[in-house]
């Protein structure tokens, strides 16, 4: 897994808005989050995501950020207000966290989990419940075909008269893609250059924002792992 792909836009910007927060979605918002993936025997002994003094954050630093990520943006970028670590961590002889997960709320009653491991089976996905809609992504990250990703929606589903089968079914959407998202985070990359160089604009402080606000989620996390899973208030961070 790359580094570079934590700040990478699927296309040019799409992250610079939630889809979700002015659809049906986004009231009384509840989104479930996780990536994982079984690093073999030597990934688990020598890679630098295992070793305190490289990549010390483990699992939560590198699957946990996509994670976090993905809630953050089901979120339109709002920090939680509180952040919790759920028992059970797990962590290697040095302390790197190789699992673990998360609850994270909202004052206006939004909730969110991420699970993150280096011990779990490739599994990428992420579900966002809303009042009168469910959205699911099975490979938010890393799509099964490099040409396309898929994700399903489902709008005011109920069951039928008798119960036994769904009425407004969930539905899949498919998006093709012309360059795959590394190529985009490159071209995206180069025109916010170009803008500065060419035209004398400023920095756009968009990235860096959410890149910050991706990793005061992540050092929350950590600090509650590290506190005995205690509530981690981030008023004021």
């Amino acid at each position: 897994m790359s580094s570079s792909l934590h700040d990478s836009p699927l296309h040019d910007s799409p992250l610079r808005y939630s889809p979700l927060h002015d659809s049906p979605l986004h009231d009384s918002l509840q989104v479930q989050s996780c990536f994982s993936f079984g690093g073999d025997e030597d990934f688990l002994k020598n890679d630098i995501r295992v070793k305190p003094g490289l990549d010390g954050l483990g699992a939560l630093g590198d699957a946990g950020w996509y994670a976090i990520r993905a809630t953050l943006l089901a979120n339109n970028f709002e920090l939680p207000n509180t952040v919790t670590a759920f028992p059970g961590a797990v962590l290697n002889e040095a302390g790197v966290i190789l699992s673990c997960g998360a609850s994270l709320t909202w004052e206006d009653g939004r909730t969110a989990t991420i699970y993150c491991s280096f011990l779990a089976n490739l599994t990428m996905e992420i579900t966002a419940i809303g009042t009168n809609g469910t959205l699911r992504v099975h490979d938010f990250i890393i799509p099964f075909q490099e040409t396309q990703a898929s994700f399903t929606t489902s709008t005011k589903a109920w069951f039928n008269e008798l119960v036994t089968a769904w009425v407004n079914p969930p539905s899949e959407h498919t998006i093709k893609t012309e360059l795959p998202q590394e190529a985009c985070m490159v071209r995206e990359f180069a025109r916010l250059v170009g803008e500065i160089k060419n035209k004398g604009a400023k920095p756009d402080g968009f990235w860096p924002s959410i890149s910050r606000k991706t990793q005061l989620v992540v050092d929350a996390v950590k600090e509650s792992v590290d506190k005995n899973y205690e509530q981690i208030s981030l008023s004021g961070r």
